[in-house]
C-alpha cells in the first residue's frame, strides 16, 4: 500500500514519492540566497515544518521555534555538506537547515 503525505493546509499526496517531488522541484525553483517568495511554497513548507517538529523526539529542538520569518535556500556548506537545502529564519533572529526529505519522511501516514 501506498504512503500518503497529509499536510494540515489543506495539500495531500497520494505517495511519499509524489511529495518528495514536490518539495525537491520547490527547492529547485529557487537559487541559493534566494527567500521563498511563493505563498503557496511558504504554505506548505510551514505546513510540513509543524508536523516534523510534533514528530521529533522529545528533547529534540524546534526547527520552528518561536516562528518563521521567512525561510531561503542555501548552500550547506557551512554544515559540511555540499548540498543545497532550505533553511528556516526565525523571528527570534537564529536560523537553522532542515531536511524536506526527512521532513516528508516524518509527515508520512502509513
Amino acid at each position: 500500500m501506498a504512503k500518503m503525505v497529509d499536510l494540515r493546509n489543506g495539500r495531500t499526496w497520494t505517495t511519499q514519492k509524489s511529495a518528495l517531488q514536490h518539495f525537491k522541484d520547490m527547492l529547485h525553483r529557487y537559487r541559493n540566497g534566494e527567500i521563498v517568495s511563493s505563498h503557496a511554497d511558504m504554505a506548505d513548507l510551514s505546513a510540513l515544518l509543524t508536523i516534523y517538529d510534533e514528530k521529533r523526539g522529545a528533547g529534540e529542538p524546534s526547527k520552528v521555534g518561536e516562528g518563521i520569518d521567512y525561510i531561503k535556500r542555501l548552500n550547506n556548506e557551512v554544515l559540511g555538506w555540499p548540498t543545497d537545502g532550505f533553511w528556516i529564519f526565525r523571528l527570534d533572529g537564529t536560523s537553522i537547515d532542515f531536511s524536506y526529505i526527512s521532513a516528508v519522511k516524518s509527515a508520512t501516514v502509513k
